[in-house]
């Protein structure tokens, strides 16, 4: 009977901590990185300035209407600096439009001195 109900506690406790977990993805944070006619702000300043105002555990969703190679080094970047390394990360580089999905870290990873 003992391990009846230390087992159902032990259930329960994993279904609620579980659906806890699950809950802190629901948002998401949208970014768009791309030339700005009317705005002499570098791009990639002007996302990073959007991505600071993502919380933790958003969905962070940045768009890239960059060239590829460009996108590819950006996207890196944000990838070392504002996602978290144990979820899923997904990339797409292509010519005319690069993605990045991932779970916001919550603040930018410090930058180590190499000196």
């Amino acid at each position: 009977m003992i391990n009846k109900i230390y087992s159902f506690v032990v259930l329960f406790s994993f279904l609620f901590l579980s659906a806890y977990t699950y809950a802190d993805f629901d948002n998401k944070c949208s970014v768009i990185i791309t030339k700005r006619l009317q705005n002499s702000l570098d791009p990639y300043n002007y996302a990073i300035e959007k991505i600071v105002q993502c919380k933790k555990y958003d969905i962070l969703s940045v768009t890239s209407f960059l060239e590829a190679d460009v996108s590819k080094v950006y996207i890196t970047d944000l990838i070392q600096n504002f996602c978290m390394f144990n979820h899923e990360i997904i990339t797409l580089i292509d010519n005319d439009t690069s993605n990045l999905s991932c779970v916001h870290r919550g603040t930018r990873r410090v930058e180590r001195a190499l000196n």
